[in-house]
């Protein structure tokens, strides 16, 4: 924690500690096989408890249906890219915004999130291009991200953390 003594503090190191906002989220370059896991969940779930025998004269049953899914949902786990955006000012966009006049809105909106881009590197062209393979759905994640970089007060949220399965006990 800092110095908060008003007397002792120094505002240009802290400032040279500052980071700028970030945010990341997850897209997945083999969304298509989400339809190929519903359709062997439902198998799955609609197969008869005879079906359980994993014996080759049987085909494999649920079991032979289980290890595909895990295969498959093996290679969406695997496709995963984290996308990581930072925060622009207002000063900066309004300059983006200057040297590309001649830009749609749609356009601009792609030359804006390439500058706001840590990982993956993009250029606007790719970024379309982004768009048009992952869909909507998984593009809009990318944009909230860099909504929330520039908009959104930083905090930590505690939420994911495991809580105690047992009572708390108190000492006194």
């Amino acid at each position: 924690m800092s110095d908060l003594n008003p007397e002792t503090f120094d505002l240009d190191a802290w400032l040279a500690d500052a980071e700028r906002p970030e945010h990341a989220v997850t897209v997945y370059q083999k969304a298509g096989l989400i339809a190929d896991l519903d359709v062997l969940a439902a198998k799955i779930e609609n197969a008869d408890g005879d079906d359980e025998v994993d014996g080759p004269s049987m085909g494999g049953g649920t079991g032979k249906l289980r290890a595909e899914y895990e295969a498959l949902a093996k290679q969406f786990h695997d496709s995963a890219l984290t996308v990581r955006v930072q925060s622009l000012t207002k000063d900066e966009q309004k300059a983006i915004l200057e040297e590309n006049k001649d830009l749609d809105a749609t356009a601009l909106g792609f030359v804006v999130l390439s500058r706001a881009l840590v990982h993956p590197v993009a250029s606007p062209d790719q970024l379309r291009k982004l768009n048009k393979v992952i869909g909507d759905a998984q593009f809009n994640r990318i944009l909230q991200a860099f909504y929330q970089a520039c908009g959104e007060m930083p905090v930590v949220s505690a939420d994911f953390l495991p809580r105690s399965s047992g009572r708390e006990t108190t000492e006194g």
